[in-house]
C-alpha cells in the first residue's frame, strides 16, 4: 500500500474538521442571530452550543493535534463526550486502569481508535477500550441490541491489510491517520480473528 502523503493527509483532515465543526458553529451562529428575539430560551441555545463547540475542540486538539502531557482514563473520557458521534455513540474506558496514566504519544492513538470504533456503528452502540501502555490497548465497537453489526469502515480494511488504495477523502481520514500514528510511536494495529464484523482492533507494542 502507498500511504497518502503528508501534504494529502494534512489537507483531507482539515476537510474533516472542517465538516465535523461545521454543525457546532452552525447551531450557535443560528441562535446568536436570533437571540434578540428569542429571548432567554435562545440565550440558553447558544450557551449549550457555545460548550458543545468548546469540548469539540477540547477532543480535536488532542487527537490531532498532539497532547503535550499523559492523560488518565477519566480524562480521556471527556474528551470523548464531545466527539461528533456522541451520544448516539457511548465510550466506555472501564477497561483502562483509573490510575494509569496513557503516555502523551499513545493518547492521539487512543482517541483516534476510539472515533475510528464510533464509525463501525453507524446506527449507535459503545466503544469499549482497555488494555494497558505496556501490553497495549484493545478497541471493540459494539452495537446496540437491534441495530447493524458493528463493521470497522472498508478503507481501514485495506490500510491494516497492506492493500493499495485510493487517496482518502474526509471520511475516510482516521484510518490513514491512525495507521500512520501507530507506526510512529512503534506499535503496530491488527485486527482479531481477521474478521470485519465486530472484531476487536489491537494496538500492540512491536
Amino acid at each position: 500500500m502507498t500511504p497518502p502523503s503528508d501534504t494529502s493527509l494534512a489537507r483531507t483532515l482539515c476537510a474533516r474538521l472542517c465538516h465535523d465543526l461545521s454543525g457546532a458553529i452552525g447551531s450557535l451562529a443560528g441562535a446568536l442571530d436570533l437571540l434578540p428575539e428569542g429571548g432567554e430560551e435562545l440565550l440558553e441555545v447558544a450557551q449549550e452550543s457555545a460548550a458543545a463547540l468548546r469540548q469539540r475542540l477540547r477532543l480535536f486538539s488532542a487527537a490531532w493535534g498532539g497532547p503535550t502531557e499523559a492523560l488518565q482514563p477519566a480524562a480521556m473520557a471527556e474528551l470523548l463526550a464531545g466527539a461528533p458521534a456522541a451520544p448516539r455513540v457511548r465510550f466506555d474506558l472501564a477497561g483502562l486502569e483509573p490510575a494509569v496514566a496513557l503516555p502523551a504519544p499513545l493518547v492521539p492513538i487512543a482517541l483516534n481508535a476510539a472515533l475510528l470504533a464510533a464509525e463501525a456503528l453507524p446506527r449507535g452502540g459503545t466503544v469499549r477500550l482497555s488494555g494497558s501502555p505496556l501490553d497495549g490497548l484493545v478497541v471493540l465497537p459494539a452495537a446496540d441490541l437491534g441495530a447493524p453489526p458493528a463493521a470497522w469502515p472498508a478503507g481501514f480494511l485495506a490500510v491494516i491489510a497492506g492493500q493499495a488504495q485510493p487517496s482518502p477523502g474526509p471520511r475516510e481520514v482516521l484510518g490513514p491517520l491512525l495507521h500512520a500514528l501507530v507506526a510512529e510511536a512503534g506499535w503496530s494495529a491488527s485486527l482479531a480473528l481477521g474478521a470485519a464484523q465486530a472484531a476487536p482492533l489491537l494496538l500492540t507494542p512491536r
